[in-house]
C-alpha cells in the first residue's frame, strides 16, 4: 500500500518508503507543525489485528520514548492510523541519515579490531541505559545499529522486538525470530525469557561478525543455526582465517567474545556497562579487563614442576616475574577495575567460564604469561609489528634454553665453589674479582627495578626519556643492556620512561579538516578521523569550530584530537500556519526557531486570523523572520438593500457585520408616482457586495409617493 502524502496526526506528511521488514514499513516524512524531518514505522496491518498485542506495542511504544540517549534512536511520538485504514499502530523517530552495520558489512567487510570495539562500545553503552530503564531490546543486530554520516552510532528498533515476544513463542515468529537466528541468545533458542543478559550475548556476535567479517555460527536453516547457539561453542574469532593478529589482540577479542557469549547467562558480564568497559579498552589498545581475570585465573590455576637440584636460579626468575607481572597487572587495571570488584572472580561466572574454555584457550596464550609479552605489546600493533613480534619471539626460545643451560651451570658451579674454596675448617676465601648479570627490569616499577639492581650487587644512576608506549616511572632499561656480565658493584645506568613527549595543541578554529590535519601532524599530535558537525550560522560550512583538547593544552604526542566542523546555518522547514490564530501561529513558528514579524491588514476575515505569510513550506535558516498577514477583522461585505423595505436596512445590515450608528445613514427621498413602491429602497450610496468599513456611513435613496414626478429621474 502506498502511503505517499497521507498526513497522519493532522501534522506528519508521509513521503517515500526508506525501508521495510517483517514487522513494519518505514517512510520519510515531514513534522509540518514543527517544519523537521522524522521516520515514521507503521505496523503491518496483520500484526495489528491482535487487541492485546496493540496494548503491548503501545506501552512499548511509550517506553521507547523515555530512553533519552546520544546512540539510541529518539522517538519523538506514537500514535494509530483513522478507522478506515485499520486504526494501524505507527510510531514517530528520529530521522538518521547513514548506514546499518549489515549495510558496512556487505559493502566494505569486516571492519578494524580497535574500529570495531569503538563501535560496540557505543552499542554496550546504549544497552545498558536500556536495561538501567527496564527495557530489554531482545534484537540486537546489524541491521538495528547505524553508523550516522558524522561517525554517531546509533541503536534502532527498542521496544517492538520486545512487543512481539511477548505475544507468541520465541520461535514462531519467523518474520522478527527466525530472520535474526545468528544473534539469538541460548535461553531465546530454547524458547525462554529473555533478559539484560540475552542483550549482551547477541552484542557479543555482532562484534564477533563486526571484526571477522562472517557471524560466530552459519547453517543451512534458521534452526540449525539456532540449535548451534544452544549446542556449539564458536571458532575463536583469533583462529577465523585473514585474522592477523598479536597475541595480546587475540586474548583481548577471545576473552571479551567468550564472555559475552557464554551459553549460561550467568557466566556473561553482570551488565553492559563492563562490556562496554572492556571494548572501550580494547579500541584504546589496553588489555580489556576481562583478559587480565583471564591470566590471573590461568597463573592461580598453572603449576610448575621444578628440579630438585640447582633450581635456584629459574626459581629466582620465576619470583621476580611474578612480582612484575602483579605490578604490571595494578598498573594496567586503574579505575575501571573497580567495575569488576562485586565478584570473587572479578566478573560473574570467570572460573566456570575458563575452565569450559581451557582445552581450547590455555596452551594457546600459555607462552602470553611473561612479564616480556605483555610489555611488548602495551602499545599499537600494526600489521608489520605482528610479524617482528613473532620474530621476536622465535629468538626467545633458545635464550631461553641457554638461561636453562646457565642456571644448571650455575647449580654446578655453586656445588663446586661450596667443595674447593672453602677451607676444610668451613672459613669461606674471598674473591674480589666476582662477576654479575645485569637483570632485565624492562616494563617494571622504578621500585621493582632498583630492587632487582641492588639485589643484583649493582650500583646505579637514574634517568629519565619520554617514551611513546611505557608508561611514566616504568623501567625502559639499562645501560649496559640486561645480560651483559660486570664486575659486582659496577655502577650502571638505570633508564626511567617520563612518559610521552609532551606538545602544544596547536589553534585549529577556522581551519578546514585538511588543514587541520597538517597543523596537528606537524605538532606530532593525531586527527580524530570522527569528525562532529554542527550547525552555525556564524561559521562557514567546512570550517572548524571548536576542538578538544583545547587550543594551548599540554598533551603527549600522538594524542588524538577532536574537531567539531560547521555545516553551516541550519536550515528548517517552515511550518504552515495559514488560517491559524495570530497566537497559534506565532508559537508554532518560535517552536521551531523562526522570529515573527505581524502586518495587520483590512479584512472581512474574523480578527487575528492569519491570511498569508512568507516562506511557506521553504527552508530557511534558523532564526530568520517570518511575516504574517493578520485580519484585522473590521470589514463586511455590504448587502444588496434594492427593493428591501427602509425600515429593514438596519436588521439587513446588522446581519451582514455593520456596527455602525443608525444616524450614519442618510436617507434621500425620491418621489414616485407608483403607490406600491412607497418606502422601498432605490439605490444605495455602497454597491452590494463591495467591502466596507464596519463603521461607515452611506446614503439610501428612498421612494416616496407622489402624483408629481421626481424631476430628479
Amino acid at each position: 500500500m502506498d502511503r505517499r502524502g497521507t498526513v497522519l496526526g493532522g501534522r506528519y506528511r508521509l513521503d517515500a518508503k526508506i525501508g521495510t521488514g517483517g514487522m513494519s514499513d518505514v517512510y520519510a516524512a515531514t513534522d509540518e507543525l514543527l517544519g523537521r524531518d522524522v521516520a515514521v514505522k507503521i505496523m503491518r496491518a496483520d500484526l495489528a489485528r491482535d487487541v492485546s498485542f496493540l496494548e503491548r506495542f503501545r506501552r512499548e511504544a511509550q517506553n521507547s520514548a523515555k530512553l533519552n540517549h546520544p546512540n539510541i534512536v529518539a522517538v519523538y511520538d506514537t500514535g494509530e492510523t483513522p478507522e478506515s485504514d485499520g486504526s494501524v499502530p505507527y510510531i514517530i523517530m528520529e530521522r538518521v541519515h547513514g548506514d546499518t552495520l549489515r549495510d558496512i558489512i556487505n559493502e566494505h567487510g569486516k571492519l578494524g579490531l580497535n574500529d570495531a570495539a569503538k563501535v560496540m562500545s557505543e552499542v554496550a553503552n546504549a544497552l545498558h541505559f536500556s536495561h538501567e530503564a527496564g527495557i530489554i531490546h531482545r534484537d540486537i543486530k546489524p541491521a538495528n545499529i547505524m553508523i550516522t554520516n558524522t561517525g554517531s552510532v546509533k541503536v534502532m528498533d527498542f521496544g517492538i522486538a520486545r512487543a512481539l515476544s511477548d505475544s507468541s513463542a520465541a520461535m514462531t515468529q519467523t518474520a522478527a525470530v527466525i530472520g535474526t537466528a545468528q544473534y539469538l541468545s541460548p535461553e531465546q533458542a530454547r524458547g525462554k525469557s529473555a533478559d539484560a543478559r540475552s542483550d549482551i550475548y547477541a552484542a557479543g556476535c555482532v562484534f564477533y561478525e563486526l571484526a571477522t567479517g562472517r557471524p560466530p555460527f552459519e547453517g543451512e536453516s534458521p534452526f540449525s543455526v539456532a540449535f548451534q547457539h544452544v549446542q556449539d561453542d564458536p571458532v575463536p574469532p583469533s583462529s577465523v582465517p585473514g585474522m592477523h593478529l598479536s597475541k595480546r589482540e587475540a586474548l583481548s577479542i577471545d576473552s571479551i567474545i567468550l564472555a559475552s557469549m557464554a551459553k549460561k547467562p550467568g557466566n556473561r558480564y553482570h551488565d553492559a556497562s563492563q562490556m562496554a568497559t572492556d571494548l572501550r579498552r580494547l579500541s584504546e589498545d589496553q588489555l580489556p579487563l576481562v583478559a587480565q581475570e583471564y591470566l590471573n585465573h590461568s597463573e592461580s590455576t598453572s603449576t610448575s614442576v621444578m628440579p630438585a637440584a640447582g633450581a635456584g636460579g629459574l626459581a629466582g626468575a620465576a619470583a621476580g616475574y611474578g612480582a612484575a607481572h602483579a605490578a604490571e597487572a595494578e598498573g594496567a587495571t586503574g579505575r575501571d577495575e573497580a567495575q569488576y570488584s562485586s565478584s570473587a572472580d572479578g566478573y560473574p561466572g570467570a572460573g566456570n567460564t575458563y575452565d569450559s574454555y581451557g582445552d581450547n584457550y590455555g596452551s594457546d596464550y600459555a607462552d602470553y604469561n611473561t612479564a616480556e609479552n605483555y610489555g611488548e605489546h602495551n602499545g599499537d600493533d600494526s600489521d608489520e609489528d605482528y610479524y617482528e613480534d613473532d620474530q621476536k619471539r622465535s629468538r626467545v626460545a633458545p635464550v631461553l634454553w641457554t638461561l636453562v643451560i646457565l642456571a644448571a651451570l650455575g647449580a654446578g658451579g655453586f656445588a663446586v665453589y661450596n667443595y674447593v674454596l672453602k677451607d676444610p675448617h668451613g672459613s669461606e676465601s674471598t674473591n674480589a674479582d666476582v662477576n654479575v648479570t645485569i637483570p632485565n627490569v624492562k616494563n617494571l616499577s622504578r621500585a621493582d627495578a632498583e630492587k632487582a639492581l641492588s639485589k643484583a650487587g649493582l650500583q646505579y644512576d637514574v634517568t629519565e626519556h619520554t617514551h611513546a608506549q611505557i608508561p611514566r616511572d616504568t623501567a625502559i632499561g639499562t645501560e649496559p643492556e640486561p645480560g651483559s656480565t660486570v664486575p659486582k658493584g659496577t655502577r650502571i645506568k638505570l633508564v626511567i620512561s617520563s612518559g610521552k613527549e609532551i606538545t602544544e595543541v596547536p589553534d585549529l578554529t577556522g581551519l578546514t579538516t585538511d588543514a587541520a590535519r597538517q597543523a596537528l601532524e606537524k605538532a606530532g599530535l593525531e586527527l580524530n578521523p570522527q569528525v562532529r558537525e554542527e550547525a552555525s550560522s556564524d561559521t562557514p560550512a567546512g570550517q572548524i569550530l571548536s576542538q578538544s583538547p583545547d587550543q594551548g593544552s599540554q598533551v603527549s604526542k600522538g594524542t588524538r584530537v577532536t574537531i567539531t566542523v560547521s555545516s553551516g546555518p541550519e536550515l528548517v522547514r517552515v511550518p504552515v500556519v495559514v488560517g491559524q490564530d495570530v497566537d497559534n501561529a506565532r508559537s508554532n513558528l518560535e517552536s521551531a526557531g523562526f522570529q515573527v514579524q505581524v502586518n495587520e491588514v483590512d479584512s472581512t476575515e474574523a480578527k487575528g486570523k492569519v491570511l498569508g505569510q512568507t516562506g511557506q513550506g521553504k527552508d530557511l535558516e534558523k532564526g530568520s523572520v517570518v511575516t504574517l498577514q493578520v485580519s484585522k477583522g473590521n470589514q463586511f461585505v455590504m448587502p444588496s438593500l434594492q427593493g428591501k423595505k427602509y425600515d429593514d436596512i438596519v436588521r439587513l445590515l446588522r446581519s451582514a457585520g455593520w456596527e455602525g450608528d443608525t444616524s450614519d445613514i442618510q436617507r434621500r427621498d425620491i418621489r414616485t408616482t407608483d403607490i406600491t413602491r412607497q418606502e422601498e429602497v432605490a439605490q444605495q450610496s455602497v454597491r452590494a457586495g463591495d467591502k466596507a468599513d464596519k463603521h461607515s456611513s452611506f446614503t439610501i435613496d428612498v421612494y416616496t409617493f407622489s402624483l408629481l414626478p421626481d424631476p430628479l429621474l
